[in-house]
């Protein structure tokens, strides 16, 4: 007898599948992820909760496309300069002195983020 009060004892509780089925997805709507999921979504740019830790916004800044750098040539007048020198057949050689891109601190203050964070300030190369 006291064996059978035991065993009625152990599993008192029987949930069934249905129930934890509707408490699946309600449980994974409320996990701490959440939030900063539904906020990348809502604003189309990356956010989360630790960018808060560093001391910047919830969600990063959209990332900024640098504009093309001009192509400058030489010609009878002094120089030309072109925005998009690959659609122009037979270009010259180009004209220029100088670095192509930003500094790693230019493109800082450029995307308001931090040194440490910058992406790569040029995706031109020199010819």
């Amino acid at each position: 007898m006291k064996e059978k009060r035991m065993m009625r004892r152990s599993f008192p509780v029987q949930v069934p599948w249905r129930h934890m089925l509707v408490l699946l997805p309600v449980l994974a709507g409320l996990s701490a992820c959440a939030p900063d999921y539904i906020a990348s979504k809502l604003t189309g740019r990356d956010c989360q909760a630790g960018y808060l830790e560093e001391g910047e916004d919830w969600c990063n800044p959209p990332e900024r496309v640098l504009p093309p750098q001009p192509y400058c040539t030489q010609s009878w007048n002094g120089v030309d300069c072109w925005a998009r020198p690959e659609l122009t057949p037979n270009m010259a050689h180009e004209v220029y002195e100088g670095p192509r891109g930003l500094t790693t601190q230019q493109n800082a203050n450029r995307l308001m983020m931090p040194e440490a964070k910058v992406p790569p300030s040029s995706q031109y190369y020199a010819p």
